[in-house]
C-alpha cells in the first residue's frame, strides 16, 4: 500500500466514524473528534467540510449536526404510485435483457416491481431475490424457480436483510442483477438509508456477471446514509428522459452503458 492510499483509507475511516457518531448522537464537536481520532482540529474541519459538500451533514459552530434527510425513507407503498410512467418505461427496457431460462437477481424497489410485471410471461427463469413482494409475484408462473434469501423482514421495503440473507447468497451466481437505489451520484455511488439492506444488495451485485441499475430521474444527485456500491461496479444504467444529461454523459465517459427511455 502506498502512502497516498494509506491516507485515503484513514480519511474514509474517519468519515465513517463521524457519520456513525452523528447517526447515534445527532451532533458532534470538533474538539471531541480531534481527541477521539487523534488528528488535528484542522484535519477534522476539512473532513466536515468534505462531508458537508456531499450533503452528509451540516456544519455548526464548533462542530456538525446530522443531515436528517439521509435517513428519510418513504415506504414501498408511499413510492408505489409515483412516477409510474417513468418506472414502467425503465422496466420495459430492462425486460428486453431477460430471456427464458436465465438466472436473474432482483433487489427491492418499486421500479424492480414494475420489471417483475413485464417478465411474468418468461419461462424457466431462476429468480434470486431478497424481496418478499418479488417472490410472491412469481408464484405459479411458467415453471420459474424462486430462490428467496431468508433473513429479517424490513416492513418498510419488504426486504429480507441481515446476516442470514447475506450468507444465503454465498456461492449463488447470476447472469444479471437488476437493482434499485434511494440515491445515485457519480461520486457517492448507490446509496440507501439502511446499512443492512445495503449489505444484501451489495452481495447480489458482487455475484452477478452483469449489473443493471434501474433509476428514475428523481434519484440522481441524491445521497442517502449508506453506500450500497460504487458507480464503477455498475455495467448498465436504465433511466428516463428527465435524467440530468451531464451525469448521463459522465457515466458514458466512464464506460458505463446508459439507456435513456
Amino acid at each position: 500500500m502506498n502512502a497516498e492510499t494509506g491516507r485515503r483509507l484513514r480519511s474514509l475511516e474517519r468519515h465513517q466514524f463521524i457519520m456513525d457518531y452523528l447517526k447515534a448522537h445527532k451532533h458532534v464537536d470538533v474538539s471531541y473528534l480531534s481527541l477521539e481520532l487523534n488528528v488535528s482540529e484542522v484535519t477534522i474541519r476539512k473532513d466536515l467540510e468534505k462531508l458537508e459538500r456531499g450533503n452528509f451533514l451540516l456544519r455548526s459552530h464548533g462542530g456538525a449536526v446530522i443531515n436528517d434527510h439521509l435517513f428519510s425513507e418513504p415506504s414501498f407503498v408511499e413510492k408505489e404510485d409515483k412516477l409510474n410512467d417513468e418506472k414502467s418505461a425503465i422496466a420495459s427496457e430492462a425486460a428486453k435483457l431477460i430471456q427464458d431460462g436465465m438466472t436473474v437477481a432482483l433487489s427491492t424497489g418499486t421500479t424492480v416491481s414494475h420489471l417483475v410485471k413485464k417478465i411474468r410471461d418468461r419461462a424457466g427463469l431462476t429468480i434470486v431475490t431478497n424481496a418478499i413482494n418479488v417472490a410472491t409475484s412469481f408464484m405459479g408462473s411458467n415453471d420459474n424457480q424462486i430462490f428467496v434469501t431468508g433473513g429479517n423482514i424490513r416492513p418498510n421495503t419488504f426486504a429480507l436483510v441481515g446476516e442470514t440473507a447475506e450468507k444465503s447468497l454465498e456461492g449463488i451466481y447470476c447472469e444479471y442483477a437488476f437493482v434499485g437505489t434511494n440515491g445515485f451520484s457519480i461520486d457517492q455511488g448507490l446509496t440507501t438509508p439502511s446499512m443492512e439492506e445495503a449489505g444484501v444488495v451489495r452481495k447480489l451485485i458482487a455475484n452477478a456477471k452483469h449489473v443493471v441499475l434501474l433509476v428514475d430521474h428523481s434519484k440522481f444527485n441524491k445521497v442517502a446514509f449508506y453506500r450500497i456500491e460504487r458507480t464503477e461496479q455498475i455495467h448498465t444504467v436504465i433511466t428516463d428522459q428527465k435524467a440530468p444529461m451531464d451525469v448521463v454523459n459522465k457515466l458514458r465517459d466512464m464506460g458505463i452503458r446508459v439507456l435513456v427511455v
